[in-house]
C-alpha cells in the first residue's frame, strides 16, 4: 500500500518561514536602547515571522483537524449541503479551549469551507470559503483555502479577532492512500510592538508558535530586531520555555505578555 508523502510545499506558500538547523539565539544578548515600560501590540495578519528546525519541526507545530464523514447534525442551522454526510470537524483556540465547528462539502469540483466563525454549534448567517486544489495524485486531493479564515475566540469574557490559514486532505482513506482526511491549521495573526528608542524604534514580535491560539505556551516565540533592518531572523527569536529574562552584563530585563498580547511588558531586574 503506497502512503503519501506529506506534502511540505505548503511551507513555501505561507512565506516568511526561515528554517534553521537548530534555535541558537541567546538571552545573553546587547539590550541596546530597551527601556522598562509597558509597551502596545498591534495585530499583523500576515508574513508571520517562524523559525523551525526543520520541515517536520514546522509540520509539527500546525494544529491538526481530524475530518469525518456525516455527524453534521451535532451543529445548528445547517447551510444548505450538497452531500449528504459533508466532511466535518472542529478548530480548537483560545482559553478555555472554544470549539469552532467546520463543514467541508464538496459537489463536483466545487469544495465550501463552512466555519462556526463565534464558535456558538450555529451556522446561521455564516458564510463559506473555497477550498482550492494545489495539488493531486493517485486519487488524492490537496487542498487549501485561498482566502484567511476570520473568527471571533474567547479569551475570559472577551472576544478578540484571529485570523487562520488552512490546507489539508479531503479523501477517503483507500486502495492508495491510508491517512484519514485532516485539515492543518496556520494561526495568520501575529503581534508587533514598536520600541521606542533615541534614534528610531525597535520592532519586537510575539508568535503563537503551536497554533492554538493561546499566545503564552512555553513554545510561543518572541522576536527582537536586535541590527534593525525591519526582519525577524533566527537569532533574534527566544522561546517562552527558554526563559524570558534579557540579560547584558548586569543588566537584566524582564519581558512578558498575555495569553492574547495586547500589551508587552519590560521589567528591569526581573528574575
Amino acid at each position: 500500500m503506497i502512503k503519501l508523502r506529506k506534502p511540505y510545499h505548503w511551507l513555501i506558500l505561507l512565506g516568511g518561514l526561515v528554517l534553521v538547523s537548530g534555535m541558537t539565539w541567546a538571552a545573553q544578548s546587547d539590550l541596546g536602547e530597551l527601556r522598562a515600560g509597558e509597551y502596545s501590540l498591534m495585530a499583523i495578519n500576515n508574513h508571520r515571522p517562524e523559525v523551525f528546525k526543520d520541515s517536520k519541526d514546522y509540520w509539527k507545530s500546525l494544529q491538526n483537524i481530524e475530518l469525518k464523514l456525516g455527524g453534521q447534525e451535532t451543529f445548528k442551522n445547517l447551510p444548505d449541503l450538497k452531500m449528504k454526510k459533508p466532511y466535518i470537524g472542529e478548530i480548537v483556540l483560545g482559553e478555555p479551549a472554544q470549539k469552532f465547528g467546520i463543514i467541508i462539502d464538496i459537489a463536483g469540483d466545487e469544495k465550501r469551507l463552512y466555519v462556526d466563525s463565534d464558535g456558538d454549534g450555529s451556522f446561521t448567517g455564516e458564510s463559506w470559503y473555497p477550498l482550492l486544489n494545489q495539488w493531486q495524485g493517485l486519487q488524492i486531493y490537496w487542498v487549501e483555502g485561498p482566502e484567511p479564515i476570520k473568527l471571533k475566540v474567547k479569551y475570559g469574557a472577551n472576544r478578540c479577532p484571529i485570523q487562520l490559514d488552512v490546507a489539508g486532505v479531503v479523501n477517503k482513506p483507500g486502495p492508495f492512500y491510508n491517512e484519514k482526511p485532516y485539515l492543518k491549521v496556520v494561526v495568520r495573526t501575529w503581534f508587533l510592538a514598536k520600541l521606542p528608542q533615541n534614534v528610531g524604534e525597535k520592532l519586537v514580535a510575539v508568535v503563537d508558535r503551536n497554533n492554538n491560539g493561546r499566545y503564552n505556551d512555553p513554545e510561543d516565540q518572541l522576536f527582537i530586531d536586535h541590527n534593525d533592518n525591519g526582519y525577524f531572523e533566527d537569532r533574534e527569536m527566544i522561546s517562552r520555555k527558554k526563559g524570558l529574562l534579557l540579560q547584558d552584563g548586569k543588566r537584566k530585563l524582564k519581558v512578558d505578555w498575555d495569553i492574547y498580547p495586547e500589551k508587552l511588558s519590560l521589567k528591569e531586574g526581573g528574575r
